[in-house]
């Protein structure tokens, strides 16, 4: 494009001579403007002929002739620019794909190493975290075999290289052994507890059905005692009338002598068989009064037994409902701890909150079991 811009004759003379360069730059379209604003009011002007009138009309014209030539001039200049400026954004291009290759070509060493190093350092952290949860059960109380299993695999961790974690590592493994090492004492006097707890049951439960039965017994052979008294006694009395019928037969028979001793014969051979039948019905009683009370004893001690094993088979489904509910818990408590750990915070803050919820220590919050 040519510095100067040519102008048709009815442009004003200052346009004509104008560099577009030199025209739109700060201040340059305002100092053009303002010598054309000059040229235009030196102008002598006269309405009163025709002449006048047609030279006000020519002026006007090139005033707009001016502005379209100013126009043009400041699109031509615009449109060089734009040229320009698409040469220098393809050039751009170019050195931003090529330069970027460049970086990355002469950083990935760098970014394999990095990342070779986020892997090691992700697998020792997940070697701790597995060495912190050899202390963590869910669940039930654990039993003393599986704290000694998690402390048989804490003493036979392979051997690793732990680098810059060698110390956490180390105080981790040690929290861990002193962690386990109180659970098992705890759970190891608890089994004592629930041993010693079961042989009390047990021997309250012999005490109880040795009562039972000694009590039945005794019963039994009080009654049956009571019985053979009243048999006795009732016997007795029937005998002493016999007799007494006997002797006042007897009287009665003095008189014929020979009738009356077979008469007196006959009935104390007839009161020696009744004596006899009444003592075997006596005895008879007496062993069905035995039998019902070693019977009766029988069915105590079972009823008994049937007590206990409801009241046992009572208690184990309380357990067994107060196991599942712990487990549940610690399954929503879990699930709190991973939402925890995924804000930001550290396995061991996460669980301080969630047991600090959990035991109601934090006002207006709380876990939905």
């Amino acid at each position: 494009m040519n510095d100067t811009t040519a102008a048709e004759s009815t442009d004003l003379v200052v346009v004509r001579t104008l560099n577009a360069a030199l025209v739109f730059v700060p201040g340059g379209v305002d100092a053009v403007i303002e010598k054309l604003i000059a040229e235009v009011r030196s102008v002598k002007t006269d309405i009163s002929t025709p002449t006048g009138r047609a030279a006000v009309a020519s002026l006007a014209y090139k005033v707009a002739r001016s502005k379209t030539a100013l126009d043009e001039m400041g699109k031509n200049l615009v449109a060089d620019w734009k040229a320009k400026a698409n040469a220098v954004d393809a050039d751009r291009r170019v050195v931003r794909d090529k330069l970027d290759a460049l970086r990355d070509e002469v950083r990935k060493p760098l970014d394999d190493w990095e990342n070779a190093d986020s892997l090691r350092i992700e697998a020792h952290e997940a070697a701790i975290e597995a060495l912190q949860m050899l202390s963590v059960f869910d669940g039930a109380e654990p039993s003393v075999e599986e704290i000694d299993r998690r402390l048989a695999a804490l003493k036979d961790q392979p051997v690793r290289e732990w680098q810059e974690f060698s110390k956490r590592a180390v105080e981790t493994s040690d929290a861990a052994l002193t962690a386990l090492t109180k659970i098992r004492a705890t759970a190891a006097m608890q089994a004592e507890l629930d041993r010693l707890r079961r042989e009390q049951i047990a021997r309250e439960q012999k005490d109880r059905d040795d009562k039972i039965a000694a009590e039945a017994a005794s019963k039994a052979r009080i009654e049956a005692e009571a019985k053979a008294r009243e048999e006795a006694r009732v016997a007795a009395e029937k005998a002493e009338a016999e007799r007494k019928r006997i002797e006042d037969q007897k009287r009665q028979a003095e008189e014929q002598a020979r009738q009356a001793e077979a008469a007196r014969l006959a009935a104390e051979a007839k009161a020696k068989e009744e004596a006899e039948a009444t003592a075997r019905q006596v005895e008879a009683d007496k062993k069905v009064a035995a039998e019902k009370a070693e019977r009766d004893r029988t069915a105590a001690v079972e009823a008994e037994r049937q007590r206990a094993a409801d009241a046992e088979r009572a208690e184990a489904a309380a357990t067994a409902k107060r196991a599942a509910d712990k487990k549940h818990r610690a399954k929503i408590n879990n699930e709190a701890l991973v939402a925890l750990v995924a804000t930001g915070l550290t396995n061991e803050q996460g669980v301080v909150v969630v047991t600090a919820i959990a035991q109601g220590m934090i006002p207006h919050t709380s876990i939905a079991y």
